[in-house]
């Protein structure tokens, strides 16, 4: 060993040697190996204490797992045809580590990548020939600004709308994403898959160059089906993440997407791989498990008829454009302002949703791979709230279809028997109870007629008052009337309140789509709660006819005219009709909430698994489940209630409204039904009166200083089913300032119905004469009962 450093040497010039020298060595000394031992000791407690903590940490390096993630549910319509598909992506990118360290190796690289997929290798020069040609005062100032903020020159220039910014170039992906050495870095996305190949086959030259399959979601239906199905888009928070998702996942915003996420995302597999120091996989560390496909979505909906009933809304739609209204207040013709309307078509035995249109509609194919912010937010500013689907969350007075809910009411009560005639003059007026004998503080109240020629519609009983929607009949038969010798009991919101809640009013009644409404539907209470006032008889006449605090969705409408169809049932309404897996099979919600997977063997016997692969007992599936001999699933529908109204107070109702469509009847008016086809209908007409925001802000309500009354906009209202004798399908249609429903709405589901039944112009075509074959009468199916089996439930 060497001593060089340990002893001191001897003093020059045969001085004395320095005694403070050899202190201080002695003392670094004893320093150094006092620091050794430490180091030693602490190397000798970690590794008898702390070994096996490092092991873990070490492995934790050495280990990743990585997931896997299961390919979405697809979703098509009740014949197969699709709405939602996975469709295949592919993004073509650079790995930094992987391509040449040579820099003209590099660059030839980046030519052909170039050449290929049309993104510049540095667009450098372009951009500045863009900055040379702009205004060079404005480039001046936000170019300063851009150096005061420490915000990219470039960015600045764009976001002013002086000079647009060009895409990265293959160059400055690169150079941004080069300290992630093997990390995948996008040069562009989207590519044709024949490029993609083209790429791949000529890999051996593009040495990290890597082509990698995206799914990306694609609508084929569009704005035909946006509400209903929705659309993606990234995690909205991060309490996402607790539920298993990763921060790149896309999960549903609206429709079914966001309702059926959980049935529609599957499970994550995941596999454990060793990398080594880089990140790099160097092999895969016991078996994958495989990742569990989602559910398959096969809904209720008829995809060619939800297709004529948009094209059919949108053409009537066009023609109230287009044809003129007087303005009350000025006498000009104008051209009203249409922009919005809804319908709802529903199997009157099942529930089951056949189409459901929302105008003005969204694409949601513009959603499939990002969120657009320009279109996002010009939906969402629009006055008419294009994303929301108006047929279960708008909520509007339902007008005079209201009535049906007044009559059946009143008739089950004994307010009033169907023969009974009452006098129905245009206009009556009520004394204010607490001052009876104050003419100024009466009420007056009028009908629909008050403003014709005829001025009244005379004596009216049940059946006449449905089919010429007189107003002044129900108010008397809701809210009481004692003049002149004529003295009506009245039924009063609060039994009014009763048979509403049965029709499906004021409450929501459970179909599988997000945000629906549940309209309102007041009692005297809920007045003195809200708005501190007593309740009026003036109350108890405008919620007979569906005005004053009454609101519904067109859902529930539709809702009501099946129940009178189909004697007396509030079905849940569903849009769903059943799910499969990746193979096929059944798979149904348990009623204790579990998905259960259902296998039918060729003999026709079922056993059941839950979603990892389990089998579970028999005796656990709580729902029915029944195949048809070839082996389809029979749709199960759901009683939410009977109405507590006698089958012959219902038919009574059934009549009035077969009456509203024949000749004389406020839905004849403006439509021709479908009688010369062989198919009878029934119906009724509305026209609600409503100041909203849009009203408001366009100067739409008004009030008339002489008449002394309000002037107030209309909406359009109709609901129908068919045929009468055997009902199938009931439709409802509301046109937002439509005006008068028998004018607006009415021809809607006249041609929504005519689609259905395939007559009309929408016979199919006669290969000999290629014109529509009408010759033959349409045979209904027979009406069905409600099952035996299905529970009856209150909501």
């Amino acid at each position: 060993m060497s001593m060089i450093g340990w002893d001191v040497p001897p003093p020059e010039n045969g001085g004395e040697e320095d005694p403070g020298l050899r202190g201080r060595l002695l003392f670094f000394r004893i320093v150094i190996v006092g620091m050794l031992v430490v180091f030693l000791g602490r190397v000798l407690w970690l590794q008898q204490t702390q070994s096996a903590a490092f092991e873990v940490l070490a492995a934790d390096n050495q280990l990743a797992t990585l997931t896997i993630d299961p390919p979405r549910g697809e979703i098509f319509d009740r014949n197969g045809a699709p709405i939602a598909v996975n469709m295949p992506s592919f993004d073509v990118t650079i790995t930094p580590a992987f391509l040449p360290d040579d820099p003209e190796e590099r660059q030839r690289v980046f030519q052909r990548l170039s050449v290929m997929t049309g993104v510049p290798v540095t667009n450098t020069v372009q951009q500045r020939a863009l900055v040379q040609q702009a205004d060079q005062a404005l480039v001046s100032v936000y170019s300063r600004l851009s150096q005061l903020y420490g915000a990219p020159v470039d960015e600045t220039l764009d976001n002013a709308g002086v000079v647009p910014q060009l895409p990265d170039s293959i160059s400055e992906i690169y150079e941004t994403y080069s300290f992630a050495q093997y990390l995948p870095a996008v040069i562009t996305t989207g590519v044709p898959i024949t490029l993609a190949y083209r790429i791949e086959q000529e890999s051996a030259y593009l040495p990290g160059v890597r082509v990698l399959p995206q799914p990306v979601r694609r609508y084929p239906s569009g704005e035909y089906t946006s509400h209903i199905i929705g659309f993606m888009g990234p995690l909205p928070d991060e309490g996402w993440l607790d539920l298993g998702y990763e921060r790149d996942d896309r999960v549903g915003w609206s429709g079914l997407e966001v309702s059926m996420e959980e049935e529609m995302a599957g499970l994550k597999g995941e596999r454990q791989i060793e990398v080594d120091w880089t990140g790099r996989e160097l092999r895969q560390i016991g078996d994958t498990e495989e990742a569990v496909a989602g559910l398959n979505l096969h809904l209720t909906l008829d995809l060619e008829l939800q297709r004529e009933a948009y094209e059919i809304v949108y053409r009537q739609l066009e023609e109230i454009r287009n044809t003129p209204r007087r303005d009350y207040y000025t006498g000009e013709t104008i051209l009203p302002e249409i922009e919005s309307a809804a319908v709802v078509a529903i199997e009157v035995n099942t529930g089951q949703i056949l189409a459901m249109v929302n105008v003005p509609t969204f694409d949601n194919n513009r959603f499939s791979e990002e969120v657009p912010v320009d279109y996002y937010l010009g939906l969402a500013r629009n006055d008419y709230e294009p994303l929301l689907n108006h047929a279960i969350a708008g909520q509007y007075p339902p007008g005079s279809t209201f009535k049906l809910v007044t009559a059946a009411g009143a008739l089950q009560e004994g307010v009033i028997s169907p023969n009974r005639f009452l006098d129905a003059p245009g206009r009556i007026v009520i004394p204010n109870r607490f001052a009876p004998n104050d003419p100024g503080r009466s009420q007056e109240f009028v009908c629909w007629i008050y403003q014709t020629a005829e001025g009244s519609h005379g004596a009216m009983n049940m059946l006449l008052a449905l089919a010429n929607s007189c107003d002044i009949y129900f108010y008397k038969i809701a809210g009481g009337f004692n003049q002149n010798d004529e003295v009506v009991q009245g039924l009063g919101i609060d039994r009014l309140y009763n048979y509403a809640l049965q029709f499906g009013f004021g409450r929501t009644q459970g179909i599988e789509l997000p945000i629906e409404a549940p309209g309102n539907m007041p009692t005297s209470n809920w007045k003195a709660i809200n708005y501190g006032e007593p309740w009026s008889t003036g109350d108890d006449y405008n919620a007979a006819i569906g005005q004053g605090y009454v609101t519904s969705t067109p859902l529930q409408v539709a809702q009501m005219g099946a129940i009178i169809a189909n004697g007396g049932f509030l079905y849940r309404p569903s849009v769903v009709h059943h799910m499969t897996d990746e193979n096929g099979n059944l798979v149904v919600r348990n009623g204790d909430g579990r998905l259960i997977l259902v296998l039918r063997d060729q003999d026709g016997d079922l056993s059941y698994q839950d979603r990892q692969g389990n089998p579970v007992p028999a005796n656990e599936i709580t729902i029915p489940i029944q195949f048809d001999q070839d082996g389809n699933y029979i749709f199960q529908p759901e009683v939410l209630n009977a109405v507590e109204v006698d089958r012959q107070w219902l038919d009574i109702i059934a009549e009035g409204m077969h009456m509203v469509n024949a000749e004389d009847g406020t839905g004849s008016g403006y439509v021709d039904w479908l009688d010369e086809f062989g198919i009878s209908s029934a119906g009724k007409t509305g026209t609600a009166e409503y100041c909203d925001n849009i009203a408001i802000e366009r100067e739409w309500c008004g009030f008339d200083d002489i008449e002394q009354r309000r002037i107030l906009p209309t909406h359009a209202w109709y609901v129908g089913y068919a045929p009468y004798e055997n009902p199938e399908i009931a439709v409802a249609a509301f046109v937002f300032n439509g005006d008068e429903g028998s004018a607006a709405s009415a021809p809607i589901v006249r041609e929504i119905m005519a689609a259905y039944f395939n007559v009309d112009s929408y016979a199919p075509q006669s290969e000999e004469t290629d014109q529509p074959s009408t010759g033959e009468e349409v045979v209904p199916a027979q009406p069905t009962e409600p099952p035996a089996e299905v529970p009856t439930t209150d909501e």
